[in-house]
């Protein structure tokens, strides 16, 4: 079953200012909606208008979310909910709770 494009939720997990371990809580498959677009139209601005429709489902709609900031969780649920789940990949990538500077969920759309 195919799709156009990928909705991806994602911890960047930053062991320093600008590297960070990046895992993928989530990936769902969407499709795009042409019901505006009809490709019979005889106008040259028919491709522009898809590209920019294109253009525009493909930018994130979430803002990033701060998880962990300054040696802790911003929040107790957020805690609960990740602590677990980072220890493990942590772990993967050989990395300890005092490497990691801050932890943000993003959403990535491809």
């Amino acid at each position: 079953m195919g799709c156009d494009y990928y909705i991806f939720k994602v911890l960047h997990i930053y062991y320093n200012d600008s590297e960070y371990l990046e895992v993928t809580l989530h990936r769902k498959r969407v499709h795009y909606n042409y019901e505006e677009q009809d490709e019979d139209e005889a106008d040259e601005h028919y491709n522009n208008r898809v590209n920019d429709y294109i253009n525009y489902i493909l930018t994130p709609k979430m803002k990033p979310i701060s998880i962990y900031n300054s040696c802790k969780f911003n929040s107790l649920s957020f805690e609960t909910k990740y602590k677990h789940f980072v220890e493990n990949e942590l772990n993967k990538y050989n990395k300890k709770w005092v490497d990691i500077t801050k932890i943000v969920k993003v959403e990535e759309r491809h």
